[in-house]
């Protein structure tokens, strides 16, 4: 399966005219799955439903247009509140959603609720699972991708240009590990802009695997398409062969569970 990450320009009016020239750059390339950076489609200041509404519109009428799969990011309301929810639409027709399910401070503050489960979807015979930006920092929620049987994750993100965290220039690092240990592959994609809080992001987008980098940015404040095959008969045969998946010793595990945020 050949996959993409789409890195766009964003937070800037013409992010949907940036996309779509570099997924029209990719069907010549026989790309099937295309991922847009997170929050893509919103101005500096814009977190309007409207806005939503549009971006979900322009996903399925590309997806249709193109016929392929396109997945991209939306502030979804709901009853109980609202949630940065991941959009996947396979020519033209909804075919998976997912919650982030561990937002940041700031999209806290905005109203952004967590995500209540993790799911796996199926497409063209391979199992997807999707971690949204800072979903990807948490291990344990990465193993829990791979127990339920993910082969390929999904990970849209924005990606700041300047970060409190440490090791920026080591960060591909941890996506190799969240790969090997788990057995799947990951596309990560992050857009060039900014964000709708008014920060400046890169893209840094890129695909790997347990056989390590596929697929990687060149130049993190230049729209770009990331591209790769990922073989999937060898993600297949490396989940039997990988025994932290199964031979875990689950009695010590109990401490996972204990502290956590209010959300």
């Amino acid at each position: 399966m050949i996959v993409s990450a789409v890195q766009c320009r964003v937070g800037v009016g013409e992010a949907f005219k940036s996309a779509e020239r570099l997924i029209e750059r990719g069907l010549n390339e026989g790309v099937e799955i295309f991922l847009l950076p997170e929050y893509f489609s919103y101005k500096v200041g814009d977190t309007s439903l409207e806005t939503s509404k549009k971006t979900l519109e322009w996903l399925k009428e590309k997806s249709k247009e193109y016929q392929v799969i396109l997945a991209g990011n939306i502030i979804r309301g709901d009853n109980d509140g609202y949630y940065n929810t991941l959009y996947v639409f396979e020519k033209g027709e909804l075919v998976a959603t997912q919650d982030k399910l561990h937002p940041t401070r700031s999209e806290r503050d905005l109203g952004i609720k967590c995500g209540k489960r993790l799911e796996i979807f199926e497409i063209k015979g391979v199992k997807f699972a999707a971690l949204i930006c800072a979903d990807i920092l948490y291990p344990e929620l990465c193993r829990l991708a791979a127990l339920k049987g993910a082969e390929i994750v999904l990970n849209p993100v924005v990606s700041f240009k300047r970060s409190e965290l440490p090791s920026q220039r080591l960060r591909h690092c941890l996506y190799f590990s969240r790969a090997f240990d788990n057995a799947y592959a990951i596309v990560k994609a992050g857009g060039v802009g900014f964000t709708f809080l008014g920060e400046e992001c890169v893209g840094r987008s890129l695909i790997v695997s347990h056989e390590g980098i596929l697929a990687s940015y060149e130049n993190e404040n230049e729209e770009a398409l990331i591209s790769a095959r990922i073989d999937l008969e060898k993600i297949r045969i490396y989940k039997r062969i990988n025994y932290s998946l199964s031979d875990r010793n689950v009695d010590v595990l109990g401490d996972l569970l204990k502290g956590g945020m209010n959300c």
